[in-house]
Formats: structure tokens, C-alpha cells, sequence
């Protein structure tokens, strides 16, 4: 009885230890990376919609990237992320940036060596990376209601 419970109290603490070990890694994770729902370095995206002053009837929006629900300097996306960070993302360098990139949420070569580019055109430090300047630089894509291209803001 006695080994049997040494052996149990054993294997209870292996198993939490590597929970300790999991939790800290996804915790550490780079921001932007498969990231747990709520984790302030996530980038997901902002519906922003406006009228536009010719036209009472008729509303443009875009999607913008944004952190936990706030558009936040925290929200960072660089090689290898994914999701409709990455999305709103592309979608800007694509019809904004005139960067031949396709539109599939995966942050890849293609969409770094098109961010480069577009860091360059603005001026900006060019590192390859979506972070705090270059979010605020940066001019997204409205779209009317039926999808067409509108204008970038």
C-alpha cells in the first residue's frame, strides 16, 4: 500500500510539472503566435464603418487589427502568425500597398517581403514586422456593402 501511494503522489507531481512547464511556454509564446483567447498580444480584427459624405445611405468598412478588443500598440504580427490579424493585414498591403500578396491569413515570405516595402514607402523603420508604428502609419481598406473596393483611410 504503501509504494502504491509513493508511486501515485509521484506521478502527481511529473503530471504537474509538465502542466507548470506547458502553461509557461504558452505564456512566453511570441505575441502574435496561436495564442489563448484574451491574450493581449493577439491580433484579431476592428470592424470601423463611416458614411461616406457623398452618400447618407451607403456605409464603407474596413477590418483593422487590433489587441483584445482595443486597437493597441500591443498587437504585433511577424513571420509565421496566422488569423484575421494576418487577414487585415494583407488586405491592406494588397489593396492599399499595390502588393501582389494573396489573402489566405497566413503570415508568410510573400507578406514580409510585402510589409518591407510598405514600411519603406512610409518611411518607417523596415523590419518586416506589423507592431506600434507601423499600425498607426499604415492605411486600410473600405469596402462598400456588396465587397467592392471603396477607398484606403
Amino acid at each position: 500500500m504503501l509504494t502504491s501511494t509513493r508511486r501515485a503522489i509521484r506521478n502527481a507531481g511529473t503530471v504537474v510539472t509538465v502542466m507548470a512547464a506547458l502553461l509557461t511556454a504558452a505564456a512566453t509564446a511570441a505575441p502574435g503566435a496561436a495564442a489563448l483567447p484574451g491574450d493581449p498580444y493577439t491580433c484579431d480584427t476592428w470592424s470601423v464603418s463611416f458614411a461616406p459624405s457623398h452618400s447618407q445611405n451607403m456605409r464603407v468598412s474596413a477590418k483593422i487589427p487590433y489587441s483584445n478588443g482595443i486597437y493597441s500598440e500591443q498587437c504585433t504580427l511577424v513571420k509565421n502568425d496566422r488569423g484575421s490579424g494576418v487577414t487585415a493585414l494583407q488586405l491592406s498591403l494588397k489593396n492599399c500597398y499595390r502588393q501582389a500578396i494573396a489573402v489566405d491569413g497566413s503570415f508568410g515570405p510573400a507578406t514580409f517581403t510585402a510589409l518591407k516595402n510598405a514600411q519603406r514607402s512610409l518611411g518607417l523603420s523596415v523590419d518586416g514586422a506589423y507592431g506600434y508604428y507601423t499600425s498607426r502609419a499604415m492605411k486600410f481598406p473600405y469596402f462598400t456593402p456588396t465587397g467592392a473596393f471603396y477607398n484606403c483611410h
